[in-house]
């Protein structure tokens, strides 16, 4: 018998007679260098480990994308460690280095993009790329399909019809939908709740647009169970969605889809009708994430202390990481404004600096308010030191908005980056000039800056 088990967050297995498909494995500890907690605590990696392991049966495994919060080295390394066999399954990306990193420590690793891949005569499965790194899946069974859209940003007629087209080849219907139902990044300051009510509000109407588009028979909203669980960014949380919000839409709209909520452990018999199974799930998973939503508290996280020289210094080998990637064109780019200094004010040193390509990094006199940005060393120097790490500190929030346009001029100043982990640079100049610097183009007419195309404002 085929069955569904949630895991936590956006982690989930689909288990036939032979195989096990599981996906986006994050059961335990932090995620966004410690900016984001799990809501459910009650999953860990050496239970999962175990529950998989002891079916014995073939193991796959799909990792969406390298967020932390769906591809989790602890429990990469953990498996290794306990000589568990495993295959994987991820996109084909330009520059390989999820792919890379999982084979050097010993897995097998499949890469495919919109083809079928037979994991056994049940079960089959189809990755898409998506923009900014992302990817989502269709995964095909005897009794049914189920659609995975985890982070991906399908919110206008555009983005939903690519999607139907890339799915209609593999199948005629959407048995089980699965996706993303609240924000996930910085979305403003302490007294900018207005910006959260209005991003909540954008997410519930996402999935308006993709049930009335694809006409999914089911719906499992999911890859949101998490709070910002540091005290910079804790404030986030105040009007953050709830599976209650998307029962109430459902509710209001009159959905002929079915709404499916699941907390860990609980399990789905895919070959059973899954609208009967709900019935009895729904109220009492409603109420449970509720009450864990209702009480998440800051936690205490230790950080280091940098000093100002740790800063300049790392900020230098930042800058020639980019020169090495993009030789002249960072400093080009900055002089004609398609690329922005920016002024940064670090919060526990209490100094300002300026950033910039065509300069070195320098102390800057003047009052907080002069700069565009406030956050902590820590936090600056886990942006400079990780080819991630722009992406990272955007998602997690840990920072302060002092001017307007702080947040775009912090997206395009460290966009270089963002390119650099995608692959992009000296050594595939043909295609970055193409892709890299046609976006710049069309970002400065367009003034967008978002650094990851998966993610928003």
């Amino acid at each position: 018998m085929n069955k569904f088990t949630f895991i936590n967050h956006a982690s989930y297995i689909v288990e036939t007679v032979n195989s096990i498909l599981l996906v986006d494995p994050w059961v335990e500890g932090y995620a966004f260098d410690k900016g984001w907690a799990l809501l459910d605590k009650s999953t860990s990696n050496e239970d999962l480990i175990d529950f998989i392991n002891n079916k014995m049966k073939t193991i796959y495994i799909w990792l969406s994308h390298e967020h932390s919060d769906h591809f989790s080295i602890p429990f990469l390394m953990l498996l290794k460690k306990k000589n568990v066999k495993a295959k994987f399954l991820f996109q084909k990306t330009l520059d390989g280095r999820v792919s890379e990193f999982i084979r050097k420590i010993g897995f097998e690793v499949f890469e495919s993009n919109d083809k079928k891949i037979s994991i056994d005569p049940e079960l089959s499965i189809v990755i898409f790329p998506f923009a900014g790194g992302d990817s989502y899946c269709l995964t095909i069974l005897r009794e049914c399909s189920i659609l995975n859209l985890n982070d991906c940003v399908i919110n206008d007629e555009i983005a939903l019809n690519r999607v139907i087209t890339n799915v209609n080849k593999y199948t005629s219907k959407i048995d089980l939908l699965l996706t993303q139902f609240g924000y996930a990044n910085w979305i403003g300051n302490d007294n900018e709740s207005e910006l959260r009510v209005s991003s909540a509000t954008e997410k519930l109407s996402r999935i308006k647009l993709q049930v009335e588009g694809l006409q999914p028979k089911n719906l499992l909203p999911f890859a949101s169970f998490i709070y910002f669980c540091d005290k910079e960014n804790f404030h986030i949380n105040d009007c953050q969605n709830t599976p209650k919000n998307v029962e109430k839409l459902f509710k209001n709209n009159n959905f002929e889809c079915n709404l499916i909520v699941l907390k860990p452990m609980d399990q789905l018999k895919l070959s059973d009708e899954l609208s009967i199974q709900s019935k009895l799930l729904n109220g009492p998973n409603i109420m449970y994430w509720e009450s864990l939503a209702k009480n998440i508290k800051p936690e205490l996280i230790n950080k280091s202390l940098y000093t100002q020289i740790d800063i300049i210094n790392e900020y230098e080998n930042y800058r020639k990481k980019i020169f090495q990637a993009f030789l002249f064109a960072p400093n080009l780019l900055e002089r004609f404004n398609f690329l922005v200094p920016i002024d940064i004010y670090i919060n526990d040193l209490d100094i300002i600096f300026s950033m910039s390509y065509t300069r070195k990094l320098i102390v800057k006199k003047g009052k907080i308010n002069d700069a565009d940005l406030s956050l902590s060393s820590s936090t600056m120097m886990f942006i400079l030191k990780n080819e991630y790490g722009s992406n990272t500190a955007h998602v997690n929030g840990k920072f302060y908005r002092l001017k307007f346009d702080g947040v775009k001029k912090f997206m395009r100043h460290f966009s270089p980056q963002e390119y650099m982990k995608m692959g992009y640079g000296l050594n595939r100049p043909f295609i970055t000039f193409k892709n890299v610097f046609g976006k710049l183009i069309s970002k400065f007419f367009n003034k967008n800056w978002t650094i990851n195309p998966s993610s928003e404002n």
